[in-house]
């Protein structure tokens, strides 16, 4: 049975979500809309402006009584810093309550690199984002690439950069990091990214599919990422028995066909010029061979995806990552997959969208990752 005092903290978190969801309000239409009397949300909302969560930021004028002030969340105060590093490069973001970025900052790295090449770059844009601040970020997420271990705390195994296997994350960070540190996996971050500020705001459950050297989905279920670092190993469904051979040494993995690696070597094989990345390549560039080989990624991530849409029936699937650059080639042999593998009664409920965040997008969901501290109503308040 909740005490006095978590019932206070459980009305402050559910004011922080309330102005969240709807804007600038009223205390008056606080209370109404929370079912909570006035004196209550006069005292907590006195607290929460003491303590730079709220701001008054103007008067609502009424045909009677007196005029209403409106309470908005402080955008200068309580900002959050969040971090991804990729396979070569570090990019970084510090944002406020609103998930406006204020900040953004990104550095590469060159392959193969050692554990000092690797915390260097780090530090040095965690550095810039949080030189020359009025305050200190209330938190830092920093996004990994790998298997993470969240209860030890722990990398257990990075393919991309061995460097950080075994690693305690907190050791790429200052001695004396002085906030709390969150640690993330990368298809579960573009997750948060787009449950707090993107296409997954208003939604309680979907999946946000991450395209990259390797295919993963962040779940959303309830407003909740789903399972840990384990969870949403997409990129591992069997799409062809005896087919290519993985890089997790089976054979036939989704993974082997539509990971921008593997892409990257075959679109250089009938183009002019060797890829690196799809952010390389120019529409105009497409010849014949290189339409076609886009059109078979997009049929073999249908087939892949397929199974989520039939176990999950997740309302919306989010897509990321820089192979939806060529959505127009990709989409309708995506969609051709899914009709072959899927449920037609499972599909006609699943809505596919391509996320409108870039690059930025696993940093952005790092630096969420507190987010639900604040504004989720049941899970401990402890950033109140």
């Amino acid at each position: 049975m909740a005490n006095q005092s978590d019932l206070k903290q459980l009305n402050k978190s559910r004011i922080l979500a309330h102005i969240r969801a709807t804007a600038a309000q009223s205390r008056a239409a606080i209370a109404d809309a929370l079912s909570l009397d006035r004196k209550s949300i006069t005292n907590l909302v006195s607290e929460l402006i003491a303590a730079d969560w709220l701001c008054e930021v103007g008067i609502q004028a009424k045909r009677r009584g007196r005029p209403g002030t409106l309470l908005a969340l402080d955008r200068e105060k309580h900002l959050f810093l969040g971090l991804y590093l990729s396979e070569n490069l570090v990019q970084g973001v510090l944002i406020n309550l609103h998930g406006e970025i204020l900040s953004q900052q990104s550095r590469s790295f060159a392959l193969p690199a050692g554990l000092e090449d690797i915390r260097g770059c780090l530090l040095q844009v965690y550095r810039r984002l949080s030189a020359d601040l009025a305050v200190a970020p209330g938190a830092i997420g920093l996004v990994l690439p790998g298997v993470l271990d969240f209860e030890a705390g722990r990398i257990l195994r990075s393919v991309n950069l061995p460097a950080l296997d075994g690693l305690a994350p907190q050791l790429l960070l200052p001695e004396t990091l002085p906030l709390p540190l969150f640690i993330e996996e990368s298809s579960r971050a573009k997750a948060l990214a787009e449950l707090w500020f993107g296409l997954g705001r208003k939604q309680a459950s979907f999946v946000a599919i991450d395209l990259g050297i390797g295919i993963g989905a962040g779940i959303v279920a309830e407003r909740r990422l789903h399972g840990g670092s384990y969870a949403g190993e997409i990129g591992h469904v069997q799409i062809e028995p005896e087919g290519r051979t993985c890089a997790c040494g089976n054979r036939g993995c989704l993974e082997a066909y539509v990971s921008e690696q593997r892409l990257c070597q075959e679109l250089s094989r009938v183009l002019p010029h060797t890829l690196h990345s799809l952010r390389e390549l120019q529409t105009e560039e497409l010849n014949a061979e290189a339409l076609t080989l886009l059109q078979e990624a997009g049929h073999s991530l249908g087939r892949g995806l397929a199974p989520l849409v039939n176990i999950l029936c997740p309302p919306l699937l989010v897509l990321h990552g820089n192979l939806t650059r060529f959505d127009k080639v990709l989409m309708p042999a995506l969609m051709l997959g899914l009709q072959e593998a899927a449920l037609p009664s499972c599909l006609n409920r699943v809505r596919l969208e391509i996320s409108q965040f870039g690059a930025e997008a696993a940093a952005l969901g790092a630096a969420a990752i507190p987010f639900e501290q604040i504004f989720t109503l049941d899970n401990g308040f402890g950033m109140l």
